[in-house]
Order: C-alpha cells, then sequence, then structure tokens
C-alpha cells in the first residue's frame, strides 16, 4: 500500500489538555450533555500538532462501563465530536475523533473549528520541541 503524505507538518509539542468527547446515539440523533455516558470528560496532552489536526495521549481512560475505550470497542469512539481545550497557550479546537488506539492510549484528531486561528497557527509554525 501507498503511503500517504500528510497535507501539513507535524510538529512535537507537549500542551495539557481538557478534552470532551461526545458521543451519538446509536440511531444517530445527538443526545444532550445531561444523557448520561454520552459524553467524557479526560484530561490528555498533546503529542504532536499540526494546522490540520493533533495527536493525544492519555495518562490514563476513564472507567467506562461500556467499555468504548477498549481495543474491542475502541472503534465506536471514531466520528466522535470532540473538544480540546489546551491550557497554555489557551486555545480551543474543535473537530473529529479520526483513529484511536487503546492499547497505547493515543487520539488522531481531525481539526473543524479553532478558536484563535492566528494563535493556532503560530502554535504549529513553531520549531518541534527536542
Amino acid at each position: 500500500m501507498e503511503s500517504v503524505k500528510r497535507e501539513y507538518t507535524r510538529r512535537q509539542k507537549k500542551i495539557k489538555a481538557m478534552i470532551t468527547i461526545e458521543l451519538e446515539h446509536p440511531e444517530g440523533a445527538r443526545l444532550t450533555l445531561s444523557t448520561r455516558d454520552r459524553s467524557f470528560r479526560l484530561i490528555a496532552e498533546t503529542r504532536d500538532i499540526s494546522w490540520g489536526g493533533l495527536c493525544l495521549k492519555f495518562p490514563v481512560l476513564p472507567q467506562d462501563r461500556e467499555k468504548r475505550f477498549t481495543p474491542p470497542k475502541a472503534h465506536t469512539i471514531v466520528g466522535s465530536s470532540i473538544t480540546v481545550n489546551l491550557s497554555s497557550p489557551v486555545l480551543t479546537l474543535y473537530g473529529e475523533v479520526v483513529r484511536f488506539d487503546s492499547r497505547n492510549q493515543v487520539m488522531a484528531v481531525s481539526i473543524t473549528k479553532v478558536s484563535d486561528y492566528d494563535l493556532w497557527q503560530e502554535l504549529c509554525n513553531q520549531e518541534s520541541e527536542s
């Protein structure tokens, strides 16, 4: 299989983040945030970032009765809406989960909206951390 080249260069950045993943009802109707077990708030850290996406690493995964974060059910997270609140700089990213590796506790996110595009672009253009 031919390798697909990424559209934007990734930069290694470690930024603490609070994320909210909103799961959808099986029939596709979005449930409210008050609906039990349909949204998760988690602490994460970015592993790398780019203009179009980012990779998040989780130190701990939540206790989940439906076991959506286990290897057999990890695919149920893919396609979910996600909000990522970065701590420093203060920035909010909105997007969609495109991949979730439960064994390594890593999630790939495609970004659809950013609270401050200039700040995000500046952050993405900075040299990678060593």
